[in-house]
């Protein structure tokens, strides 16, 4: 007779090169045990509607009131001690913290804070759930806690379902933050966490290297093509301070901050090589090591500061301006609460500080006044995210404009009304 066949339906969306959404229905035809058959039918479906329709009960991450992923574009960055020296900082500031580890192919929670540490590992319930490993008071999850040493390949819908399990069946009880440690890079599993819990905001971790910070870019605008704020950027590694006292740059400085500067992020922060940091057992930040680093230990501790500012304040902002491009687009508006200014194209695209625009390091110009056309004009803008918009010039060129960068281009050379 004929084999059992069964018909699957799944919904996966890809974020592409720049923020692009694709969204595709993939039809599965599984004959027995033997084979399957994929069906790709593109759908008009943007990534915010898709996250919308999704209908999902109350879970156990529900009861946290906020989320907070930890990403970097690379590995080897230095991201998972971040994210756990952060966590441990903002419970020093008298908040109630947990961790998830999510990086189901490299988990490093266990070695940064071992089962031996804290007791018991994790244990289940009769209804599926999950009782976190304890740590100083801080509930903590990771697939290293449930499979040691198990660190086999792992296919994309399982690690979906595995950390989708993680982050909402684990007890974490009435936290106020929840950090998760995301892997590098971008992929599933933060779409999975972007869709199963309301992340308030991401940190996104880098070192000073040029080709790192580019992969920071990709991951914030990764970050808002799922609707999630970036509130601040950690450079790792960033110098190391001698015997002497002196600080020294190990590689060029500048691009970071005007990366920060350009995506609008106001905190940025710079930590410095510590050889104890790299110790294992426990969180650098509960070691008498801190108490001997000055600037590992105050630069923590305005990261903790800075988040949960950030955080609160993403909370409270009702609204962001609305930018327009007017007559046929040689001047752009922007409009908040009541007020309106409204700027010549030329000006704004002459304070547009991309990479071929101006140097990252130095913050000096790539180009001559007069290369720009006197009659450019603005062909499209689109807002990216909470933080910016991207603008599209009839010269070819593309900005992308945080609103801090346009209401200092709008202070110094608007008519306001």
């Amino acid at each position: 007779g004929q084999p059992d066949r069964r018909r699957r339906l799944a919904q996966v969306s890809f974020v592409g090169i720049g923020g692009c959404r694709s969204h595709f229905r993939m039809v599965v035809l599984e004959h027995g045990l033997g084979s399957l058959r994929l069906r790709w039918t593109k759908r008009a479906l943007s990534f915010r509607t898709l996250a919308t329709r999704a209908t999902r009960s109350k879970t156990e991450v529900d009861r946290v009131k906020h989320v907070v992923a930890v990403a970097s574009g690379k590995g080897g960055v230095g991201k998972s001690s971040v994210c756990v020296n952060l966590a441990f900082s903002v419970q020093k500031l008298g908040y109630k913290v947990g961790i998830l580890d999510a990086d189901l192919y490299g988990p490093s929670l266990p070695a940064m804070v071992p089962p031996e540490v804290g007791g018991a590992g994790p244990r289940g319930t009769k209804d599926g759930k999950i009782f976190p490993f304890i740590f100083h008071d801080a509930p903590l999850m990771s697939m290293g806690f449930l499979r040691p040493g198990d660190y086999s390949a792992i296919r994309g819908p399982m690690v979906s379902a595995m950390v989708q399990q993680m982050l909402t069946q684990t007890l974490w009880g009435d936290l106020d933050f929840l950090f998760i440690d995301l892997p590098p890079g971008t992929g599933d599993i933060h779409l999975t966490v972007s869709q199963q819990a309301e992340v308030d905001a991401a940190v996104v971790v880098t070192t000073p290297q040029q080709l790192s910070l580019l992969d920071v870019d990709k991951g914030i605008r990764m970050f808002d093509g799922v609707n999630i704020p970036t509130a601040c950027i950690v450079e790792n590694m960033s110098y190391f301070v001698c015997e002497c006292g002196r600080r020294h740059d190990i590689f060029k400085r500048g691009a970071g901050e005007k990366l920060a500067e350009r995506f609008g992020i106001d905190r940025y922060f710079r930590l410095p090589v510590d050889p104890a940091m790299g110790d294992m057992g426990e969180p650098f930040v509960l070691t008498d090591s801190i108490l001997r680093s000055d600037a590992v230990a105050s630069t923590f501790a305005s990261l903790a500061q800075g988040t949960v500012q950030a955080v609160e304040e993403l909370r409270q902002r009702s609204s962001v301006p609305e930018v327009l491009a007017e007559d046929d687009g040689t001047a752009i508006a922007v409009l908040l609460n009541g007020m309106r200014a409204r700027v010549p194209s030329r000006v704004v695209r002459l304070n547009c500080q991309s990479a071929k625009m101006v140097d990252e390091f130095t913050g000096a110009k790539l180009f001559k006044e007069e290369d720009i056309a006197t009659d450019v004009r603005v062909k499209t803008i689109a807002t990216a995210g909470r933080y910016a918009v991207s603008i599209d010039w009839s010269d070819g060129h593309s900005s992308l404009f945080s609103y801090s960068l346009l209401d200092k281009v709008c202070a110094a050379h608007a008519n306001t009304g």
